[in-house]
């Protein structure tokens, strides 16, 4: 599924046992002598430089390895401390000072330093580096724009000067001071972002780019430390005996490369895998089965699908007619027979479990009767609409959504629904030039969970923006809420943007995703959450593995 950019509370799935008693005294929880976790990875990391780390697969190692700043709270609350044991903000929101831990150290010994954050973050910023995250950070620390955009070739020579430019400073060894672009309520988030994490410079100063692909050079500062790379086999990591924290009570985790579902579901039954990802192809039998599907923890990703419509051709030009298409599709429906069952019904922008999540918006719910009011309001007739959708008949998702989207427009509401394959390359050209009626299902995931990263896709001038939906009211309440410090204030602007988007529908919102994952019962101290990797990425170290 091609997203975006990328592709909790309620929601937060909680595995904890609890200590056992004896003769009164309460003891600590029984634990099995091998303290392993055997974990599916669905593809071969192509690096674990956090500056170059794109994918799940890829993140999913680096959380357990490598330790930025601050750490998402598992019900996005709020973030914590890391390797910051505190900071703080200016008034005006354009100053951040982190005080990192004076006791943390990489996994040889050496301590972990404020000049290390500003080496990392240089290379996110740095155009030669070209890092997948370098627009985020780029965007907020004062001048990262102006150097992002150097031409590597061009501007060699100023390039490293350029650097130095940036609003990035260690104030001394254990001070890291950055200077925002403009005041950024979301920049927290930045912060605990795995690819912000510490890099040390002479480490990539002798090895080069190759400095992340071989055990012996990855120093690294988190809870864990790689041992072991087989290529398309496993990659194993285990303690950091010089971590700051609680020493971890796994003493090892082999993250096990497993690209089909089907081999690795039997692998998981077999006991040679603790928590697995269980693919879409699984998940009914999963489902149905009476011993796995206790095992089964489902988590909602910060991901949304949605249908485009080209607003400024007609018919499409007509808000009703618009309102009345969102409204004849049961998601409920959908999510059964296209997501097999691994997602939730979704009618408005932000997702469940982040916050900004707002159910009051209802104009797009589902509901036949409405959706039929709707297109009468419209002033066509179910006969007088004829309308074109074009999907990407590569991808066997949104050729199941075409087909179910068809089969719900023309059955709820008696209008002509045509149905047009067309490969990806001439679907994104019809899109880029408004060729195209309804398309999708087009989607976004959250980069980091805080509605900044959402709402620009719906701006006038976002080059995402194939409905060609122009709303100048949007576009302020946008821009205003993107550096407004006043929290409640915040909520309310964005508020009245989703509103917007929601009730003009330029896009008919369909589903979120949830991912499912198998875990075995001895694995203890789980705690999931929407922008985790898998079951227990956000705090490896509290994991342990009870006898069985």
């Amino acid at each position: 599924m091609t997203l975006g950019r990328r592709l909790v509370g309620a929601f937060t799935v909680l595995l904890v046992l609890v200590a056992g008693c004896d003769s009164g005294i309460t003891v600590g929880p029984r634990l099995a002598k091998d303290q392993v976790l055997r974990l599916m990875l669905e593809d071969q990391p192509a690096t674990l430089d956090p500056g170059q780390t794109q994918f799940p697969y890829e993140t999913a190692v680096l959380r357990a390895i490598s330790e930025p700043l601050l750490k998402p709270n598992a019900d996005l609350t709020g973030v914590v401390p890391a390797a910051a044991q505190a900071y703080e903000a200016n008034d005006a929101g354009t100053a951040y000072v982190f005080h990192l831990r004076s006791t943390a150290k990489y996994w040889d010994g050496t301590p972990v330093r404020a000049q290390d954050f500003v080496f990392a973050w240089q290379r996110l910023i740095d155009p030669r580096l070209a890092a997948y995250n370098e627009s985020l950070f780029a965007d907020a620390v004062l001048n990262g724009q102006r150097v992002s955009l150097m031409d590597p070739q061009r501007d060699a020579a100023s390039i490293d000067a350029a650097l130095a430019t940036l609003g990035l400073k260690a104030v001394d060894d254990f001070t890291f001071q950055v200077q925002l672009a403009h005041p950024d309520p979301a920049f927290p988030w930045l912060a605990a972002m795995p690819a912000g994490a510490p890099i040390k410079k002479d480490i990539v100063a002798t090895s080069g780019d190759k400095w992340s692909a071989a055990p012996v050079t990855l120093v690294t500062n988190g809870p864990f430390r790689v041992t072991e790379m087989a290529k398309n086999d496993h990659i194993r990591v285990e303690r950091n005996a010089n971590y700051w924290g609680s020493k971890p009570t796994l003493t090892r985790i082999d993250f096990v490369i497993v690209r089909d579902g089907a081999l690795a579901l039997t692998r998981y039954k077999n006991g040679e895998l603790d928590e697995i990802t269980v693919q879409s192809q699984q998940a009914g039998s999963v489902a149905t089965d009476s011993k796995l599907s206790r095992q089964l923890v489902k988590t909602p990703n910060l991901t949304v699908f949605w249908l485009v419509f080209r607003v400024n051709s007609p018919p499409l030009d007509n808000l009703k007619l618009r309102l009345a298409m969102a409204q004849a599709i049961d998601r409920n429906a959908y999510v059964s027979q296209v997501l097999a069952g691994q997602g939730l019904p979704a009618t408005t922008f932000i997702p469940k479990g982040m916050h900004g999540y707002s159910p009051s918006l209802t104009a797009q719910k589902f509901d036949i009767a409405q959706a039929r009011a709707s297109l009468a309001a419209s002033g066509l007739s179910a006969k007088q609409v004829s309308v074109t959708f074009s999907y990407d008949q590569s991808s066997d998702f949104r050729t199941k959504t075409a087909k179910f989207v068809h089969d719900q427009l023309v059955n709820n509401l008696g209008i002509n629904v045509v149905l047009q394959a067309l490969d990806p390359n001439t679907l994104s050209s019809h899109k880029e030039s408004g060729e195209f009626q309804i398309a999708g299902p087009d989607g976004w995931s959250a980069d980091y969970p805080d509605q900044a990263d959402w709402y620009d896709v719906f701006l006038t001038t976002s080059s995402y923006n194939f409905a060609f939906w122009q709303k100048e009211e949007y576009d302020n309440f946008v821009r205003v809420a993107r550096t407004d410090t006043q929290p409640a204030r915040r909520d309310q602007e964005y508020l009245q943007a989703q509103a917007m988007l929601v009730g003009e529908a330029p896009v008919a919102f369909l589903a979120q995703t949830a991912s499912w994952y198998l875990v075995q019962p001895f694995v203890r101290g789980v705690i999931t959450s929407p922008v985790d990797e898998w079951p227990g990425a956000l705090a490896p170290a509290q994991l342990s593995i009870a006898p069985h």
